[in-house]
């Protein structure tokens, strides 16, 4: 099951939710039980070897864009 981070429409809480794909419009907020939106946030994706951003070559020992 995936995670997807949810905002509330009401108090602004944001928290996220490891939940079936179906039963993600049934979310509401922990806090007030209110309505929620779900927050799609940017990732960045690299194949093992490749380098990505900040120098990464798929080790994060050797990353100084992560630290």
């Amino acid at each position: 099951m995936p995670t997807y981070d949810f905002i509330c429409n009401q108090c602004g809480f944001l928290f996220s939710e490891f939940i079936n794909i179906k039963d993600k419009d049934k979310v509401k907020c922990p806090k007030c039980n209110g309505n929620v939106t779900q927050r799609f946030t940017g990732f960045i994706y690299t194949r093992k070897g490749e380098s990505g951003q900040g120098g990464c070559a798929g080790s994060c020992s050797s990353c100084s864009g992560c630290k």
